[in-house]
């Protein structure tokens, strides 16, 4: 669920990003984006009349920087909150989650007036920084991508596909997964772009479709673990120059998930990102 998540962009006069996925446009040379994201997320149900609820808050720093016109590195520090409940009993847990690293190269870009597209690769690898069994897996996992971004003055299409491979840790790994996902930016206001135009409204609808393989657990596949789940995005964004800020609701759609594993309810996503 990295996602991870960073990206801005100036097009003729319009800003737009995606809020729950990447995009392929770049970084210029030697341009640094901070992003400050906030994740509340809930998942719940009520296993033959035991009650379960998993709530996680996570607050999410994310850098990125131009090292030339097409090269762009990012990282990701989470630091997480996660309360676990199921019949009578709680527990909670608070510190560093797992960090990200990952590198974004631009390989192919057409632009005409008004108008481009961008294909970008990405590489990277999720670090044991949180609490293995607690806020973080334990183990040094690895992913890696490609992201097409096609967009003009009044809209922007980003899609991405992803494939995480997982990697055991203390007897537990947990099961790879590949996503596909799209992010679509309209621009709701202002109707018209004038000099004197200073900041955007976009709407924003993502989608993403995930699957997920079994977990293993010493070496053993888990039953309750693995399925397919469609999330659905509605957003709103307000940009600038300079940053942005936006708001989305993620749902699932589709929860398709093996054996009594647990089903996600909502997430909220908040964040502001500034560019120097």
């Amino acid at each position: 669920m990295l996602l991870l998540i960073i990206g801005a962009f100036l097009f003729g006069s319009a800003w737009a990003a995606p809020i729950a996925t990447n995009t392929a446009l770049p970084l210029s040379n030697e341009e640094i984006i901070v992003r400050e994201q906030l994740v509340i997320g809930r998942s719940s149900d009520d296993l033959t009349g035991i009650r379960r609820r998993f709530d996680r808050l996570e607050s999410r720093t994310v850098f990125g920087y131009g090292v030339t016109s097409k090269l762009a590195l990012f990282g990701a520090l989470p630091l997480v909150n996660i309360t676990r409940e199921s019949g009578g009993m709680s527990t909670s847990e608070f510190g560093l989650g797992d960090a990200a690293l990952f590198a974004r190269y631009e390989v192919y870009r057409s632009d005409r007036p008004g108008r481009t597209l961008r294909i970008a690769p990405f590489v990277g690898a999720r670090l044991p920084t949180g609490r293995e069994g607690k806020t973080g897996d334990g183990s040094l996992d690895v992913f890696g991508g490609i992201i097409a971004t096609v967009g003009n003055t009044q809209w922007v299409l980003d899609s991405q596909l992803r494939y995480d491979q997982n990697r055991a840790a203390d007897g537990f790994e947990r099961g790879d997964s590949i996503s596909v996902e799209s992010s679509f930016q309209y621009r709701l206001a202002p109707g018209r772009i004038g000099r004197d135009t200073k900041a955007f409204v976009f709407g924003v609808l993502e989608l993403s479709a995930n699957r997920y393989e079994r977990n293993r657990v010493s070496g053993v596949s888990d039953p309750n673990s693995g399925g397919f789940q469609l999330y659905l995005t509605p957003g709103i964004q307000y940009s600038t120059q300079r940053w942005i800020a936006d708001l989305g609701v993620k749902v699932p759609v589709i929860n398709d998930l093996k054996g009594t594993a647990l089903e996600p309810d909502y997430f909220v996503i908040t964040s502001i990102r500034v560019n120097f």
